[in-house]
């Protein structure tokens, strides 16, 4: 049952870490020349979208923000709390808080890396557009489309992929990840991608 998880984790933060949303593009130059049937653009000329814009940025900053109140506590700042509901419910609140965390994280970290704006700018400049969409705001507002829907995506697999192994070992009562957690292997995946695609 490890291996097969072990196996789903790789085989999820691979689709993560490559999966992209391609946007194809066309110059004004190749618009002009192109019969009307045809609006086939070259398979280089395209914006690829990730899936995953922000790494493994949200996944430190999620627990950046869950120590701190454990760490105000040991400070003696704010009093224990030890009502037996709060202790059987914090494990809970503890890994929803995370996934939506990451989810929140993730979300922001890529609107300000990806602006659509900029891009449909650049775009302009470049008298390049997209096919059936016009320069502008036109380009704006679909690029923000795309980039959110894409963006959802990768956050939501990204949030699972953290957080459901720490689930499984609670329930299983299995320490087999521990060393191991979903932000190593992710850095070792985008590691081991990088090295290939450069060897290539």
């Amino acid at each position: 049952i490890i291996g097969l998880l072990f196996f789903i984790a790789i085989y999820g933060i691979v689709i993560l870490q490559e999966g992209a949303r391609i946007v194809p593009l066309i110059s004004s130059k190749q618009l002009s020349q192109l019969p009307p049937a045809f609006s086939i653009s070259p398979e280089n000329n395209y914006i690829p979208l990730r899936f995953n814009q922000a790494g493994v940025m949200p996944i430190i900053l999620t627990t950046a923000v869950l120590v701190i109140p454990n760490y105000i506590t040991n400070l003696g700042l704010l009093p224990i709390v030890t009502l037996p509901v709060f202790v059987k419910s914090s494990q809970l609140i503890y890994w929803i808080s995370y996934f939506v965390l990451i989810l929140s994280f993730s979300l922001f970290y890529s609107n300000i890396v990806l602006n659509p704006k900029d891009i449909s700018d650049e775009l302009q400049k470049m008298a390049v557009s997209i096919p059936g969409i016009r320069p502008g705001i036109e380009t704006t507002f679909y690029l923000k489309q795309v980039m959110k829907r894409v963006t959802l995506l990768g956050a939501i697999m990204l949030a699972l992929l953290a957080t459901l192994p720490n689930i499984i070992e609670a329930i299983l009562h299995v320490s087999s990840f521990n060393g191991l957690g979903t932000t190593s292997l992710l850095i070792l995946v985008g590691v081991i991608l990088d090295i290939s695609r450069e060897m290539r």
